[in-house]
């Protein structure tokens, strides 16, 4: 039974229990609250984008309950299989794998990982990762899964419970035997309840898309999610269990798509912010601010925007530090193009021409690269979760995958790269002459 609950301009109502409620409270989970959801640099672009971390988290611990919910009703086979303890159990397993799912991102979540260290380094417990760690460095998710182990340390969580809940926010992280056997009742029970949380449909995206052009100010973020999820559910094919949208819910799982398409050709990846992200990385690099990230839990739940923007603040007092002088005052760059890398000769060969210019001329300049996958849908078995269309038929439906059925899908399945070129603002005056 839900004992809390908290407003919200999303989900208007969001309950909670005191179990969850528990880890809300905890210093690792309240830090959120001073990670800002899309980097204080956003806010330079869109003046309300000053939501957190908290709050999107906080939003994704509901929808993944209603997703959960969902599958539960639309297939006898988890009632059949499991017991109703085996059931509550994986509810609050979702539930907080949607609340914690991004508790480990680091300040200005993340701009700051290009200073991270390397995974090997991170003091985790390895036995529950698939084979050995990788030479890589360490991302946020890395670190979820730290925080969310030291949780079970502290006797927060159960182990095997902490266990499922990183299993399901880390494509690296093994679930527990427990999770394991219910999935030997429930062929796939592990990666459907994955897709909730971490799929191509899944909490994470359907809140943020949401909240984030609610606080921007813009409309491309907005899609039917009352009646995507009601569209949503589970069958058995091929002794396994594959997610299904209903035919008349395909239109709302574009929506989605085209919502994501949008906001990031238009918020994520707007021309200010991406020059302002290099500022930032740059003024990380060069050492102008101390940006250390630490190995330790506790230490790393430490840091947070407000530290980090107040040695911004220090750094850009002394006019020798171009990034931070540049940043926390607002001095922007030229972005001169934005180059597709959908005509790779094209863009190349331009490119080149541009770089070419700009050294003759002693004009400074610099690039900012993005890459985004839109959707994994279609790439083949081993790179997506499969999602299936109930096509009505004759004889009652058939499984048609969504890739074949949605035209619109096919056309937006392009990989987003590209890269913007960008001058330094005290040339401008200099490329303006001689481009």
């Amino acid at each position: 039974m839900s004992s809390y609950e908290l407003r919200d301009p999303i989900h208007k109502r969001i309950p909670f229990d005191s179990f969850e409620r528990g880890i809300i409270d905890h210093p690792f989970f309240q830090r959120l609250r001073f990670i800002s959801q899309l980097g204080f640099i956003q806010s330079y672009v869109y003046p309300g984008a000053l939501h957190d971390r908290f709050t999107h988290a906080l939003g994704a611990m509901h929808v993944a309950g209603r997703l959960f919910a969902r599958i539960l009703s639309s297939s006898s086979i988890f009632e059949e299989r499991l017991s109703h303890e085996d059931l509550e159990s994986l509810r609050v397993r979702v539930r907080l794998a949607g609340l914690l799912h991004d508790i480990g991102h680091g300040p200005f979540s993340h701009a700051s990982e290009i200073v991270f260290p390397k995974l090997q380094s991170l003091p985790l417990n390895w036995e529950w990762w698939k084979g050995a760690p990788k030479d890589r460095q360490a991302v946020h998710e890395d670190y979820s899964v730290l925080l969310i182990q030291t949780l079970a340390k502290e006797g927060v969580l159960e182990a095997e419970m902490a266990q499922d809940i990183c299993s399901l926010v880390h494509a690296e992280a093994l679930p527990s035997s427990w999770l394991m056997t219910l999935s030997e009742k429930v062929p796939n029970l592990q990666q459907i309840l994955k897709g909730l949380v971490s799929g191509e449909v899944d909490c994470d995206r359907m809140d943020y898309l949401l909240r984030d052009s609610y606080y921007c100010g813009v409309a491309y973020g907005q899609y039917d999610i009352d009646w995507l999820i009601s569209s949503m559910g589970v069958e058995e094919l091929d002794d396994s269990l594959v997610f299904t949208i209903s035919e008349n819910g395909v239109r709302a799982f574009e929506d989605l798509l085209l919502a994501r398409y949008h906001m990031i050709d238009q918020v994520y990846c707007h021309k200010t912010k991406a020059g302002f992200t290099h500022y930032l990385e740059q003024a990380i690099i060069q050492k102008e601010i101390d940006l250390v990230i630490p190995t330790d839990p506790y230490e790393y739940a430490s840091l947070h925007d407000g530290a980090v923007i107040e040695q911004l603040f220090e750094s850009a007092r002394n006019e020798q530090n171009y990034w931070s002088v540049h940043l926390m005052r607002r001095l922007t760059p030229k972005r001169i193009l934005r180059l597709h890398d959908a005509v790779e000769a094209e863009d190349r060969e331009s490119l080149l021409k541009l770089k070419e210019l700009c050294d003759e001329g002693g004009i400074r300049w610099f690039t900012h690269s993005i890459k985004k996958e839109l959707t994994h849908l279609g790439e083949g078995p081993d790179k997506a979760q499969k999602i299936f269309v109930k096509k009505k038929t004759i004889k009652g439906h058939a499984l048609v995958p969504i890739f074949e059925y949605s035209d619109l899908l096919q056309k937006y399945n392009e990989k987003l790269q590209f890269t913007d070129f960008f001058v330094l603002r005290e040339d401008i005056g200099k490329f303006e002459e001689i481009r």
